[in-house]
């Protein structure tokens, strides 16, 4: 599968290539359409982590299960969910910003690998926070709750793998057809 996709790519990179006299065209109707579902996926992002900023403020406003989870790691939590909406927000509005129709080749695929680049800096800093997070939290549940301990490493390990399985191809193909070309 990825060794047909490779030789695609590379056919395609070669007829690229081969039009340096003739003019690329933009494939508009397929990169707008990957626009906008990246634009809904950040939407989506920004919508979910400003919901559990909110129910982790509640948490620490409320003193709800101090014992087992500290006024610490909710403030945490709280601050990094914020931050993370903040990041899907100007991500959001940063792609919103491109008029597809109206850039020429260069400039869009200029415009979308600066984008390319802030995601994956934002996705390895927020995996840092979370891995701050989690050593944090574990080390209180390894003391209090076992079988909570063990059922977080669980459901870490599975969103793992659905993370690197499922949603990272997605945005990678997303990001493939927001720079197509007409063929």
């Amino acid at each position: 599968m990825q060794l047909d996709e490779l030789k695609k790519n590379m056919s395609t990179l070669e007829q690229t290539l081969a039009k340096t006299n003739t003019e690329i065209k933009i494939n508009v109707a397929a990169s707008e359409t990957a626009q906008a579902k990246l634009l809904k996926k950040f939407r989506k992002g920004f919508t979910s982590c400003l919901i559990l900023g909110i129910v982790f403020a509640a948490m620490t406003l409320g003193e709800l299960n101090q014992h087992s989870f500290p006024l610490y790691l909710k403030i945490y939590l709280m601050v990094y969910l914020v931050i993370s909406a903040a990041w899907y927000i100007f991500m959001y509005l940063k792609l919103k910003s491109i008029n597809i129709a109206a850039l020429t080749p260069s400039k869009l695929f200029s415009k979308t690998a600066n984008i390319k680049m802030l995601m994956l800096s934002g996705e390895v800093a927020f995996g840092i926070g979370s891995v701050v997070l989690f050593t944090l939290l574990l080390s209180n549940f390894w003391e209090l709750n076992r079988t909570g301990f063990w059922a977080v490493i669980g459901t870490v390990v599975i969103a793992t793998i659905y993370g690197i399985a499922h949603i990272w191809p997605q945005y990678i193909k997303l990001f493939r057809d927001l720079n197509s070309i007409k063929e």
